[in-house]
């Protein structure tokens, strides 16, 4: 089948994991795929899939439409086979959208995340939002993919989409990249992704600072960049015990993740993580760490309660709590929880179960074409 994935995400950062993850699996299926994103032309040339980079220039809040239009006028040279399906980013979809309708090419738009910005970008963003998700709700033959089933039902509450109309895409995990080894000498926490305020990662260090006050030795490791960067390499510089790096690459993430204790997931409750599925939580499990975090649907597995490995607790018990989870468990009961969550992780978070709803979805779809 051909598959074409128009989407506003470059490839070359931490959190294109999924987009790559699928369309790596989408291409070990023997489907030809197509992705068109904002890269420069010949950098995707290490992947099995064939690229087409569109570059914009535009300001930040009108990057997607001007990207849209440049995606549209890319789209109109292409001789589309009637075995071909559309995967459209719900940042661009208001303009791909009505053109594939046009030309009766069978789509489906992904939503990852609705829009995660404060200010003047989430006035710009969240119309843009909605709009697409109508496209969808409009449609005889719509369809839309979110992350999670907080998602599916945010998305039936604000725009009416049926339900039928929507397939959940729960992040996974590269299962072999994502391992476990021999632990670090010393019980070590790590956190990677956006060091954002808004992410809770300011609270991190009181942590660490917690449980050496309460008499166990630990380090803990927070990877990323953002507006918190330069705050949290502060502390770092007054912290032996606290180390914060920048991007790392992927092969040498999931090394460093092999070797620790702790994943934390400190991010609060609000819209844009009560809805998502982190591809940490999935990651951190495959790298047979046990996983501390705030207690909110975004963190949850369906069957979190049970999970000996999971700790999910109030955000304003977040050091205590954790703390005294920790601080309890020798050695030898977090190895064998740490071998519970990588059992976990196999059973349950491979991406080719992702790819398998996806699969479905895209079948139902050109079924109605």
């Amino acid at each position: 089948m051909e598959i074409y994935w128009f989407t506003g995400r470059s490839l070359h950062d931490l959190c294109s994991t999924t987009q790559i993850s699928i369309a790596m699996e989408l291409t070990n299926r023997n489907h030809n795929v197509t992705v068109i994103n904002p890269d420069v032309e010949g950098t995707h040339e290490s992947y099995p899939w064939n690229h087409q980079g569109i570059i914009s220039n535009a300001p930040r809040g009108f990057q997607s439409r001007t990207l849209g239009k440049k995606m549209v006028k890319w789209f109109q040279t292409v001789d589309i086979s009637s075995n071909s399906v559309v995967m459209i980013d719900w940042r661009v979809a208001n303009l791909l959208v009505p053109f594939c309708k046009k030309r009766m090419i069978p789509w489906m738009m992904i939503d990852r995340s609705p829009p995660a910005n404060k200010g003047l970008l989430a006035i710009l963003q969240w119309p843009s939002w909605k709009k697409s998700w109508k496209q969808v709700r409009n449609s005889e033959h719509g369809h839309g993919c979110v992350v999670s089933k907080m998602h599916q039902q945010f998305v039936q509450r604000k725009i009416g989409v049926r339900k039928s109309s929507i397939t959940i895409l729960q992040a996974g995990v590269n299962l072999e990249r994502f391992h476990s080894k021999q632990k670090y000498p010393v019980r070590t926490f790590v956190y990677h992704g956006k060091l954002d305020k808004n992410r809770g990662v300011l609270a991190l260090p009181m942590l660490l600072r917690k449980m050496k006050n309460a008499g166990f030795i630990s380090r803990m490791m927070l990877i990323g960049t953002g507006d918190c960067l330069k705050q949290l390499q502060t502390m770092a510089r007054e912290n032996e015990d606290l180390e914060v790096h920048s991007e790392i690459e992927q092969e040498k993430l999931a090394e460093i993740l092999a070797q620790c204790h702790v994943g934390l997931l400190p991010m609060p409750e609000r819209n844009v993580w009560t809805l998502a599925s982190p591809l940490k939580r999935s990651e951190y499990a495959a790298s047979g760490m046990l996983v501390l975090g705030i207690d909110h649907a975004g963190h949850r597995f369906n069957d979190h309660q049970e999970l000996g490995w999971m700790k999910l607790v109030q955000q304003h018990d977040f050091h205590h709590e954790g703390t005294n989870w920790l601080g309890n468990m020798d050695e030898d009961t977090m190895a064998v929880l740490g071998a519970e969550a990588r059992a976990y992780a196999e059973k349950n978070l491979p991406w080719s179960h992702t790819v398998d709803a996806l699969e479905q979805a895209i079948i139902s779809i050109r079924e109605k074409y």
